[in-house]
């Protein structure tokens, strides 16, 4: 039941993040962003011998650079809270929760602690989740 429990508490966390993120990112702005970089990275490959554009080049992928990532870093760090908020409450209450599985993994054996459930529970929902609401970069 432990084990529901926590795969149940990481499915919503991770919801609840994925909203956030969509809530707060422009998805869009981030998109062209990227878009300008690749031209300009493209553009950056082809004039490698005129120094004085390759740095303009470089200050003006900077600049977009700084916009992209402080549209991607707020959700992050908001989900971030609640992330290690939960963790650390899942780590006092469900300390004994362990899945067995009827294979090994590699590197972490046939039995999983929450710490395991958490991370697979999560990783697999924010997989559905971000295609379901389409949060593609």
């Amino acid at each position: 039941m432990e084990v529901v429990v926590v795969a149940a508490i990481a499915v919503i966390t991770t919801l609840v993040a994925t909203l956030i993120q969509k809530k707060i990112t422009d998805v869009d702005l981030v998109k062209s962003l990227k878009s300008e970089i690749k031209k300009i990275n493209k553009e950056m490959k082809e004039t490698k011998q005129d120094t004085q554009k390759l740095n303009k080049l470089i200050s003006k992928n900077f600049e977009i650079q700084k916009k992209m990532m402080g549209q991607t870093i707020k959700p992050i760090m908001i989900s971030s809270v609640l992330t290690l908020t939960v963790f650390f409450m899942i780590s006092v209450f469900f300390k004994g929760a362990v899945l067995s599985l009827p294979i090994s993994l590699p590197f972490i054996g046939n039995k999983l602690n929450w710490f395991w459930i958490f991370i697979l529970s999560s990783t697999i929902s924010s997989l559905i989740f971000r295609k379901v609401f389409n949060i593609e970069f």
